[in-house]
């Protein structure tokens, strides 16, 4: 067997495997809730096209942006962090409103890559945020977040709660005094962490229009940063 032929038996081998991986991971994803938080499903998923070109968690972004627009009002130079950002249209519409210095982050380096292809002008990273100190040492003013640690927190497991009030605490860290964080929750999933940690906490219930087809209980929660 020449050399040129054993390299494409072993990469079409290595295809496979990786293949193999995604589905076990996407069906693991099916199968426990708690596989929601972890990074390889995700990768899977979106490397898989499993949530297309663009997917809305929680409800859609025509219904929400007016939130973020009540939060953000005028301020277009403010420094906005865009948690779990995932391919939500949520990163365009806001830029498209004059929210031009949004930092849209992501746990999943497989849908980084995705739309730093589809939108190359937008701001795009990887990070974890459940990891003290992955957000760097810039101050924001907002952070949007659109159903990010409720994949956490509706895990199911003290671990991924856990990881839910890392997330939380990381956040809460980049913040200026007197920073706000809107989260568009299933329910409020994480109130009871947000109280603990943001000096004021206010929510409103929404209808919303679940992943899985049926409608649902979302909170707009809106968290202040102490001065």
């Amino acid at each position: 067997m020449s050399l040129c032929c054993a390299e494409g038996l072993c990469q079409e081998l290595q295809a496979r495997v990786l293949k193999f991986r995604q589905r076990l991971h996407l069906f693991q994803g099916d199968a426990s809730q708690s596989w929601l938080g972890r990074m390889e499903y995700w990768d899977a998923a979106y490397a898989s096209g499993r949530y297309g070109k663009s997917y809305e968690w929680n409800q859609s972004c025509d219904v929400v942006m007016p939130y973020v627009k009540r939060l953000l009002q005028q301020d277009f130079g403010s420094r906005v962090l865009h948690v779990g950002c995932g391919n939500s249209a949520l990163s365009r519409m806001m830029h498209d409103a004059g929210y031009t210095r949004v930092s849209n982050v992501d746990y999943s380096q497989v849908v980084v890559d995705i739309m730093r292809r589809q939108e190359p002008d937008l701001t795009w990273l990887q990070a974890d945020c459940t990891k003290p100190g992955a957000l760097g040492e810039e101050l924001y003013d907002y952070c949007i977040d659109k159903g990010a640690i409720d994949s956490l927190f509706e895990a199911g497991s003290q671990s991924m709660k856990e990881r839910g009030c890392a997330m939380i605490a990381e956040i809460h860290r980049v913040l200026r005094p007197g920073g706000r964080y809107l989260v568009v929750s299933n329910g409020g999933v994480g109130n009871a962490e947000l109280r603990k940690r943001f000096a004021h906490v206010e929510e409103e219930a929404i209808e919303g229009y679940a992943c899985d087809l049926y409608y649902k209980l979302i909170m707009i929660v809106v968290c202040t940063k102490a001065q």
